[in-house]
């Protein structure tokens, strides 16, 4: 007896009404590589065969880019370093707040802070240098 579906509200197939399809493709693939094919599919509301064919299609059209690993750490990177500035933009403004209220900074508390951004902004930096180079080669 097979086992149910996981999927929440699986889509229906969407009727073509342009050409039908006639031709199959069939894959072969390592478990790692069904395990992300599955993952996909999962997230996407798809069976993995739907998903797998809507996937290949699009990169064949062009409508859907692949990203490498390595443009996918520097987009982490810059998603991380965007997100630590934020926070020390927001300790900034707690800092200012008590400041101006005239609560007690030191100024080990402020040497931190500053710290912290030049850290930040440092990774921001060197992440986009990265990114650049590579755009330039692209182009």
């Amino acid at each position: 007896m097979r086992e149910p579906r996981v999927f929440g509200e699986t889509r229906r197939r969407t009727r073509r009404n342009d050409e039908p399809r006639e031709h199959r493709v069939s894959l072969r693939l390592g478990d790692d590589e069904m395990a992300a094919v599955q993952a996909g599919a999962t997230l996407a509301r798809l069976t993995p065969a739907g998903y797998a064919a809507r996937t290949v299609v699009a990169v064949a059209m062009g409508t859907l880019t692949p990203i490498p690993p390595t443009t996918r750490d520097e987009l982490r990177e810059l998603l991380e370093a965007r997100t630590a500035l934020t926070r020390i933009g927001n300790n900034l403004n707690q800092l200012a707040r008590t400041r101006n209220a005239g609560g007690d900074i030191t100024d080990e508390q402020l040497l931190a802070v500053l710290a912290r951004v030049e850290a930040a902004v440092r990774r921001m930096d060197e992440a986009t240098v990265v990114n650049m180079r590579r755009r330039r080669r692209r182009d």
